[in-house]
Formats: structure tokens, sequence, C-alpha cells
């Protein structure tokens, strides 16, 4: 019978590979290792087989019809248990299990590098088709680009004051020495504005696009209200809420104002502060006026760079608990200085655009 289309129970019957297996010899190590070098796809079958002869190496091998009815029950139940994980082989033919298992492996290993090579000839097919596919039915698909924002930006320097109506109706009043920038008609979903320094903001109302500006780390948004942003640079930030209501964000907390409410968010600690507020004080410099209410001497001064447009030059530092009272509605920068030089105590001298102060 040709060897090659040997089954489990073909093995066993084979009287050569009993004693081969039974009783191992140099000679019988190298014959069978020949064989299944050769059929390497054999191997599997050989090693349940041998794995039979050893069970039933007590027996007789001369079976009669019953012994046989029976091995072949044991045969049926081994072709259920192959076990397909690699089994380590040695290198020297010692005896048939040696043998056996290491043409078990090399079997196995056969069979991956079959099955890879089949893999990779669907995958250089699969790719050879897409390029050929491409290169006949090759058609330019268009690429949606995202809009590309275009930014407005609107500044005031010290000493101007303007007033602009946006284009969806809001108004803005912004302050000397301020900024505000904003997507030029802005965006479908939303109206958001960047803010530097002091505006004043009437929104027009959007329900389907909430109105925010952003100053900083703070948010404040509305649907349609009045409200003061006081922002400026090294100092706390004030939103006063004149009409309707904004919720304002700070990090992570919210805090909603209803009408003739303020939140005071501290520069350096982020603290926050709720409560009321002066409406005329707030809203002072919308009508050209200037109101110092217990106001810290450097505040002041900011104030009134920005307001005149002028650089102010100390020569000395004032005292750090010294506050500035004072109204002024129209009134030019030598009268202003005249009136808080007094409370203030120090000497100024106007220079076109420079001022310079001495504490006495």
């Amino acid at each position: 019978m040709d060897i090659s289309k040997y089954s489990v129970e073909d093995f066993v019957l084979d009287r050569e590979f009993r004693i081969w297996i039974l009783s191992p010899d140099k000679n019988s190590n190298i014959h069978w290792e020949s064989v299944l070098v050769e059929k390497p796809e054999l191997a599997k079958k050989a090693l349940i087989a041998r794995d039979i002869v050893l069970n039933l190496k007590s027996r007789d091998f001369d079976l009669s019809i019953s012994e046989g009815l029976i091995l072949w029950d044991s045969i049926e139940n081994e072709l259920g248990k192959i076990d397909s994980e690699p089994v380590e082989c040695e290198i020297i033919p010692i005896n048939s299990g040696s043998v056996l298992k290491k043409s078990e492996f090399q079997s196995m290993r056969f069979n991956w590098f079959s099955q890879w090579f089949r893999v990779a000839g669907i995958l250089i097919l699969a790719f050879a088709f897409s390029v050929v596919f491409n290169l006949i039915y090759k058609e330019e698909i268009p690429v949606k680009l995202p809009p590309v924002l275009v930014f407005q930006e609107h500044k005031t320097p010290p000493g101007v004051k303007s007033t602009m109506t946006l284009q969806d109706g809001s108004k803005v009043m912004l302050n000397s020495g301020s900024s505000i920038r904003y997507v030029k008609n802005f965006e479908t979903d939303q109206r958001i504005l960047f803010l530097e320094g002091e505006a004043y903001f009437e929104v027009a109302k959007d329900s389907l696009r909430p109105f925010s500006v952003i100053t900083g780390s703070t948010k404040t948004t509305a649907l349609g209200t009045a409200f003061n942003i006081s922002s400026y640079k090294n100092e706390d930030t004030n939103v006063s809420l004149v009409e309707g209501k904004v919720a304002v964000e700070v990090e992570e907390n919210r805090v909603d104002l209803e009408k003739g409410e303020a939140l005071k968010i501290n520069r350096e600690t982020g603290g926050i502060k709720k409560g009321q507020f002066d409406t005329e004080l707030v809203l002072a410099w919308t009508k050209k006026k200037i109101i110092f209410q217990q106001v810290k001497m450097m505040e002041a001064i900011r104030v009134l760079e920005n307001w005149y447009g002028v650089k102010f030059i100390l020569k000395n530092k004032p005292k750090p608990d010294l506050l500035i009272f004072g109204v002024y509605e129209d009134e030019i920068l030598e009268n202003v200085l005249n009136g808080l030089s007094y409370t203030a105590r120090f000497d100024y001298k106007i220079d076109q655009d420079e001022v310079e102060i001495t504490f006495k």
C-alpha cells in the first residue's frame, strides 16, 4: 500500500511501524525519519498511531475480529484529540518518539508556510485589483475643506472711545485702550467675542446663537441683555449686568447673574464674589464721566492714561493705602490733575503726552 495514503489505522496495522515503535534502533529511526521528512503531512497520524501502539503494547498484534473492532473504536476516539499546538523536536533522532515529534513540527511548519503564502497571494491579488480599478475608473473626488474663519478686530487707542453696531444688531461701546475680536458675521451656531479692556454690550436677541464674551479665563454668555465687562491687564475682572440675565463661567465655576448683580473675579487668587453694583459708577465712562470712588492710585493712573492718551512717569511711589475720590465730566486733563493733587498730595508736570508726578 502507498504510504502517502496511510491513515492512523494503517500505521497501527503496519508491522514494521509497530516494531519500530516498540523496539526502535538506529536503522529503523533513520528509515522512518526519511519517510516522514518526505511526507511531513503524515506526522500527526503517525504520532497518534504511536500512542495507540504503546497503549496496546502488551497485546498480541495478531488481532481477532473483536479486538480489531475495539482497536478501531480506540482509533476513532484518538482522532478527535488531535492537538494543533506545535511539539518541540529533538535534533538527534534517539527513538521513534523523537523522530515523530520532529516530523510533526516540520509538518506544522509546512502547513503554516502554505497558509501564509495563500493569504499573501490573496492580499497581493486584492492590491493589484485595487490599483487596476483606480487606474481605469480614476475619478477626482472633491474634498470639502472646513471654511476659513476670518476675524474682525476693533481697537481704541488711549484717549479714544468708539461705538459700533455688529452684524447681528448688537451694539458695543469700547472704552479707551480696549479691543474686541470676533469671527466676521459670527458663526452659524454662536456669537463669540474676545475682549481686552472694557466694553459695554447691548445684545440683540437670537435664541439660536448665544452671545459670549471671553476675557482670559472668564466667559460671559447671554441671549439678549445689556452688561458691562471690565478686564484690564493686571486688574480684577468685573461683570456687571444692566438688563436681562447672563451666565458667567470662571474655570469650572458657573454663576448666573440677575439684573443689578455683578461678579468680581480676583486676578491673583481666581476667587469670585457676587454682589450688587452702582450703575452710574460702572457706566460713567459711557457718558464721558470719570468717577473715582475709593480707587487705588495706580488704577486711577491707568484710567487717566487711557482716557487722555498720555503716559504717566512716577518719580516716586504712592503710599500703598492711598485711595482716590473725585467726579469729572468732560474735563481737560490739567483740571483733573489739579483736583486730585490736593487730596492725593502730589506735584505734576505736563509735557505734551507725558505727565510727570512726584508724591509728597
